[in-house]
């Protein structure tokens, strides 16, 4: 593709800046037609499809660092005495949520290993509904097809966020369309509100990375920021400018994943991945149902809570779409921290061997053989001829 080959040769910051482009023109289309989480899902959509078509896609790192620190601090902004109040009943919907895990899991593995002809071991790291970077860290030092890993879960998240709000509001369970999200008594906050948030949301970032939080540039943000607002000592939140651009960074870098998706690899995997996402959702759903019933929660959040999706993802969509994001933060935070630490096991009791390749389990006749170093000979001295 000539195309692509000319904007290859494009330096990183230009890519950089059509990325952004690209995906704010996303966005804008999805919120011109009032869409669910419209800048969101728009500039996903959008940069996806310029990654898929072959073209170099591109999001800084420290941007993307960046804009979950701000929307960290947005989602504590949104927490409020009510929300605190009903910490009560997340006991009842944790624990579902926690058996809602192997079911899923289980369901996952059986559609991919009987209808989709995998692998069991490709199956495992596949269908975990969730902590996407710790399974493709250890699917990596495993015997498994990693590429086939990340592209199952890459269209899962790509999925839940282009087509869960527009299944809830289709449902009729009240997630808000439109762009920026709105919560009652919450507005824009003083300048000194202003730079306690940032203060305390880059200080609670940076201590969550050092002590390796899952999410923890988010996670930390949203605790602290939580807190100050779940107690009345800070009010108000941050600018929805500010909100809406990083909604498409976002987006944006999401839709990243798919550099160096091949047509082959679409036509092989696309199926799998849409059943596989399909099983997923449909027990997550079931469970979120009952456990909503049994604790009285909102429909929406808790299937939001519920949904197969990444925690920093499905955070941020809730509070798009107008739900509780400490409870929905919360759950996904609670399955990571359960996937990170059961996986390692599940797959070695199923795996075996398996489950974990390192430098030791190399057999000596797989490594190549060096040839033995050959003995100089002694160069002989030549006499001088005499006259």
């Amino acid at each position: 593709m000539p195309l692509a080959i000319s904007f290859r040769r494009l330096p990183l910051f230009v890519n950089a800046a059509l990325t952004l482009a690209a995906g704010g023109i996303g966005g804008a289309a999805f919120a011109f037609f009032d869409l669910p989480a419209a800048w969101l899902a728009g500039s996903l959509v959008a940069v996806s499809a310029l990654a898929l078509s072959g073209l170099p896609v591109y999001v800084p790192d420290l941007l993307r660092k960046i804009i979950f620190v701000v929307l960290g601090i947005s989602l504590g902004a949104a927490v409020t005495p009510e929300t605190v109040a009903g910490i009560r009943t997340w006991p009842i919907t944790l624990a579902l949520l926690m058996l809602s895990l192997p079911v899923t899991m289980g369901a996952v593995m059986l559609y991919l290993h009987y209808v989709s002809k995998w692998n069991y071991r490709e199956t495992l790291y596949a269908s975990a509904p969730g902590a996407l970077s710790a399974v493709l860290a250890m699917a990596s030092e495993a015997k498994v097809d990693v590429r086939m890993v990340a592209f199952v879960q890459t269209v899962r998240v790509f999925l839940l966020i282009a087509a869960l709000p527009g299944m809830l509001l289709a449902a009729g369970l009240s997630a808000a369309s439109g762009g920026v999200p709105s919560f009652p008594n919450v507005h824009a906050a003083t300048l000194e509100g202003t730079l306690i948030m940032a203060g305390s949301g880059i200080a609670s970032a940076l201590l969550a990375e050092r002590l390796r939080i899952p999410g923890g540039l988010l996670i930390g943000p949203m605790l602290v920021n939580g807190i100050l607002h779940g107690a009345g000592y800070v009010q108000g939140g941050i600018p929805p400018l500010l909100l809406l651009v990083s909604f498409v960074v976002l987006g944006a870098f999401t839709g990243t994943r798919f550099v160096g998706t091949t047509a082959a690899m679409i036509r092989r995997l696309l199926v799998d991945s849409i059943g596989a996402f399909v099983v997923a959702l449909v027990v997550c759903v079931a469970f979120a149902l009952l456990a909503a019933w049994l604790a009285g929660e909102n429909v929406a959040k808790t299937i939001v809570a519920f949904a197969p999706g990444g925690l920093e993802a499905m955070t941020i969509l809730a509070f798009m779409i107008g739900l509780d994001p400490a409870f929905v933060g919360a759950h996904h935070l609670a399955r990571f921290v359960l996937i990170a630490l059961v996986l390692p096991f599940a797959a070695k009791a199923l795996l075996g061997k398996d489950a974990h390749v390192d430098a030791l389990s190399v057999k000596p006749s797989a490594k190549r053989a060096k040839p033995a170093p050959q003995k100089r000979k002694p160069a002989k001295k030549r006499k001088k001829k005499q006259r």
